[in-house]
């Protein structure tokens, strides 16, 4: 959900714990952070507190001596994803991640690995712009709360395609209740036809697995617009039978039922 502290035991233990426990490798990607270097040492010196064996992988955009066409095609660095059971993402701004792992729509290899990963029952978390990577619809850049509720956004601007991990159903926001982003989740998932979403609190956790979540050390507000509806009479944006459960440290939901 992002603002993860450094002591919140619980959620970087689980993370861990998920990943196979003590001596799990793991690769942390800065790829969002306006100092990736700072940024992917801090969650690797986290993760290896917690147990694990940690390293960051040179793939982001401020790394002005990468190549980041051939870094995401590295064999050797492909190799070092393959061989984790963890993968985590720092925060910053989500649209590098995606615009790295995933130019133009189409997967790198690197991005292959990160999914074998995945599929091999291997842990991909991340923390605020990692969190939002997880949905198949993200919020690339919207501050703007009104111009959202407004409808008015740029496709590929302020709203664009994640990486999807989470599946295509299952909508998620993060800093969710510190920056009342309930208000930009809502008018963006009624227009995608998005009827389930995850709005996660700062230094809290959903631990997600098939339709399964639980909440780890902190909360989470559920939003299931199943039975929701709105007036296009009204002329302005409107909801009505919106669902919201606010879930706490512990608390588990199956999204399907």
């Amino acid at each position: 959900g992002g603002a993860l502290r450094a002591d919140n035991d619980e959620v970087w233990g689980r993370i861990v714990q998920l990943a196979g426990g003590k001596g799990a490798r793991f690769v942390v990607f800065g790829t969002a952070s306006e100092d990736p270097e700072a940024s992917a040492k801090q969650a690797v010196d986290l993760l290896q507190r917690r147990g694990a064996v940690a390293e960051a992988l040179p793939v982001a955009p401020k790394f002005g001596w990468v190549d980041l066409d051939k870094v995401v095609r590295d064999p050797a660095l492909i190799r070092k994803v393959q061989h984790a059971r963890g993968v985590f993402f720092t925060g910053g701004l989500q649209e590098r991640i995606v615009d790295v792992l995933q130019p133009g729509g189409k997967p790198t290899p690197m991005l292959e690995a990160i999914w074998e990963v995945y599929r091999k029952g291997g842990v991909v978390a991340g923390t605020s712009a990692g969190a939002a990577i997880m949905s198949a619809t993200m919020f690339r850049d919207a501050p703007d709360v009104l111009k959202v509720m407004k409808g008015r956004w740029t496709e590929g601007d302020e709203v664009g395609p994640g990486l999807g991990f989470v599946g295509p159903e299952l909508f998620v926001d993060q800093h969710f209740l510190k920056r009342g982003r309930l208000a930009r989740m809502l008018p963006l998932m009624a227009a995608k036809g998005l009827r389930i979403g995850l709005g996660v609190e700062e230094n809290s956790a959903a631990a997600v697995r098939g339709d399964e979540v639980e909440v780890v050390g902190g909360k989470l507000m559920f939003v299931d617009l199943t039975e929701a509806t709105s007036d296009p009479k009204v002329g302005a944006y409107n909801i009505t039978g919106a669902r919201l459960s606010l879930l706490d440290e512990g608390d588990s939901l199956n999204v399907a039922t």
